[in-house]
């Protein structure tokens, strides 16, 4: 599922996506980090609730 995080570097929304995790479907596994695609910036994942895209 693809989930919208901001980067930290220059505010730009970045569109990342994330395995399926559990049982039921119902978690995700986040990547640890990420490039931004505008800067290039590599950014932390946020802690969750995270927005759906």
């Amino acid at each position: 599922m693809d989930f919208v995080f901001v980067c930290g570097w220059c505010n730009e929304e970045n569109v990342v996506f994330c395995r399926r995790a559990g049982f039921w479907g119902n978690q995700f596994e986040d990547p640890e980090t990420f490039d931004c695609w505008s800067c290039g910036g590599t950014c932390t994942t946020p802690y969750s609730p995270w927005t759906p895209a």
